[in-house]
């Protein structure tokens, strides 16, 4: 899947920090519709895992809350919370593994 070689993130200074069409074609398909260009600078990156992070935690705290008063959408919710949470680490991963190799 990935090339063992030269797949590190360029310097976020330079011209082609951000990834062109090309590069990103070599991504699966999910991983393309999932993880945008921009989810590849660490500090964005990491603040959209904490939002999630606050999502997942919202999702709980409602399916907990619906739950305790006997409406069974806490039981839709608890499950959702674990999707969300499972997805967004996989984003984040998929992401810090840095860009694509280019095909040679």
């Amino acid at each position: 899947m990935y090339a063992l070689i030269d797949n590190a993130a360029p310097p976020s200074g330079s011209s082609t920090a951000r990834p062109t069409r090309a590069t990103l074609q070599t991504r699966p398909r999910i991983q393309r519709s999932l993880i945008r260009s921009w989810e590849y600078v660490r500090p964005i990156r990491i603040s959209i895992l904490m939002v999630r992070m606050l999502v997942v935690l919202w999702l709980l705290f409602v399916g907990g809350a619906l739950l305790w008063t006997g409406n069974g959408w806490g039981l839709t919710l608890l499950p959702a919370a674990g999707a969300v949470f499972a997805v967004s680490f996989w984003v984040f991963d998929t992401a810090s593994k840095g860009w694509p190799a280019a095909k040679v």
